[in-house]
């Protein structure tokens, strides 16, 4: 049996009042978060709009729900009200073959470029005598969504020495001024959230774990918290700091790391080399609460899974006092260096008012002077226990995203301390037991280093979720990265890059291709039906 959401409204409507609805919710203030679709098998495509009111009331989410006919699934775009529509309605072509009318830009993101001359050529054949296969070449040249004319055309990635994950930007310059950017991804997928979908909720959390190596914990505890939100549990207090106390302790680790790497990338390697020095510190913390270094395992459905004692909580405090030496002198040698700030100041410019259209979440927000953080607007774990307030800049432009990391990293570093010191007389309970799950649905966000993290959980009743979708914070910030490129010079593509600092592991997605037909079909039309 369904159990009310006091803070998620879902509102089922027919596809051709798509455009009304959103426009209706946006003039109300409300705020696109993301779109994902589900094949439903007989019932049709299941496509949900999802928003969110954190501004006006904390935690106030509306989804729009929509089913379309799975023969001829049609709807209208709404990118060209909200921007912020823009990709999640392209992964709706390539993921489910849905016709998005009217989307101004219905190119793939994920796609390799020549996909439908690689499954609809003849397969290569091997040669009788040498036995080698000789590869057929494509019926067509290779294109993609880049008009080059009499520009230059430069590429960038899929590999590059500044970034493990892979991508593909892809310029046309005119007299080194970026004209046009083409951004393709789908180089790093995993398969994730369709191994959630076949596994029981005690093993994806671990799965979820291991999406991102940054922040692994963000991505655990949104699965957690969207599970406990099923269940209707409520997570003891001594958990609930354990939880606020490893989520900064990532959150410092992350920036420090992002603000080392805005030195590589405009020539001040130095730089990386003291943020990677300084982050030790907190890593030495991590590890000995955890035992690890990169995924630390501690979130478990309705608590945490060990106990952190006091002496690992001294252990962080006398690193803390450390850093709070280290931290603030070395975030000083950075801004004073003109030859940095030169490399910063007045590039990448993102308006406060742009930023808000195109749907900025995260320190690329809060450099624009928008105060969006899911920590005050829909609070969870012990944010409202603690003393801290949102780190903001008003500069627009690279330096002030770099400075909100900074303001950031001393932020955490406060609330961990204030966490450390509630540990030790929080009371014993760990993990409040979870015994069913009923047929129903829920969201969960929380503010991970990057920005907003959003997991939607869908139960059947069994002990594995129907279906499981993920919004990370990439998939809305390397957008807004694309168009921050364009007018820039090509030096200063890196400094744009490493201020968004972009996570493409996470936001890597897989489209599956079915036989011979140039269709595209879902994930979850695969396999075994449960």
């Amino acid at each position: 049996m369904s159990k009310p959401h006091p803070n998620l409204i879902i509102r089922e409507i027919k596809a051709d009042a798509i455009r009304e609805e959103v426009s209706a919710l946006l003039e109300k203030g409300a705020r696109m978060i993301y779109t994902s679709g589900v094949d439903m098998g007989v019932r049709g495509i299941k496509v949900n709009y999802y928003f969110c009111f954190d501004y006006q009331e904390p935690s106030q989410h509306i989804i729009l729900r929509m089913y379309l006919d799975r023969k001829n699934p049609v709807i209208q775009s709404v990118t060209p009200i909200t921007s912020q529509a823009d990709w999640s309605e392209r992964e709706l072509i390539e993921f489910l073959g849905i016709k998005v009318e009217g989307h101004p830009n219905p190119t793939h993101l994920w796609l390799p470029l020549d996909w439908k001359d690689i499954y609809t050529r003849e397969k290569p054949v091997a040669s009788p005598e040498t036995e080698r296969i000789n590869p057929v070449s494509p019926v067509k040249p290779l294109k993609d969504n880049i008009v080059t004319l009499p520009l230059t055309t430069i590429p960038y990635g899929p590999y590059h020495p500044a970034f493990i994950e892979s991508n593909y930007l892809k310029m046309s310059v005119e007299d080194e001024v970026v004209q046009n950017v083409d951004l393709k991804l789908g180089f790093n997928h995993r398969s994730i959230i369709k191994l959630m979908e076949r596994r029981d909720y005690y093993k994806d959390i671990f799965l979820a774990e291991r999406i991102c190596g940054l922040c692994n914990t963000h991505h655990s505890l949104s699965f957690a918290m969207s599970v406990e939100d099923l269940a209707a549990v409520a997570v003891p207090k001594k958990a609930q700091l354990a939880r606020t106390l490893l989520c900064e302790m990532e959150r410092i680790q992350s920036h420090l790391l992002s603000i080392g790497l805005i030195g590589e990338l405009t020539g001040f390697r130095t730089m990386l080399m003291h943020a990677i020095r300084i982050r030790e510190e907190m890593q030495d913390g991590l590890e000995v609460v955890s035992g690890q270094r990169v995924t630390h395992g501690l979130i478990a459905l309705g608590g945490i899974r060990r106990d952190i004692t006091a002496n690992q909580t001294d252990f962080i405090l006398s690193k803390l006092k450390i850093m709070k030496k280290s931290v603030p002198r070395f975030f000083d040698q950075c801004l004073s260096n003109d030859v940095l700030m030169g490399r910063l100041k007045d590039v990448g410019i993102l308006k406060q008012e742009n930023a808000l259209r195109y749907g900025a979440i995260g320190p690329v927000a809060r450099g624009s002077g928008l105060r969006i953080d899911v920590r005050k607007n829909s609070p969870y774990a012990a944010y409202e226990d603690v003393d801290w307030d949102i780190v903001t800049e008003n500069g627009c432009d690279c330096l002030a995203r770099t400075k909100v990391r900074m303001g950031e990293v001393l932020m955490s570093m406060h609330i961990c301390e204030q966490c450390c010191d509630k540990i030790k007389t929080a009371p014993a309970p760990l993990v409040a037991k979870i015994s069913e799950l009923p047929c129903d649905e829920a969201i969960a966000k929380n503010e991970a280093p990057r920005g907003e993290l959003l997991y939607h959980v869908v139960s059947n009743g069994t002990n594995t979720p129907d279906f499981v979708r993920i919004r990370v914070p990439t998939f809305l910030t390397a957008r807004i990265m694309v168009r921050l490129m364009q007018g820039c010079f090509v030096a200063d593509v890196p400094a744009i890059i490493s201020s968004i600092d972009p996570c493409f592991s996470c936001t890597d997605r897989v489209t599956i291709v079915k036989g011979n037909e140039q269709s595209i079909v879902d994930m979850r039309s695969l396999g075994d039906r449960r």
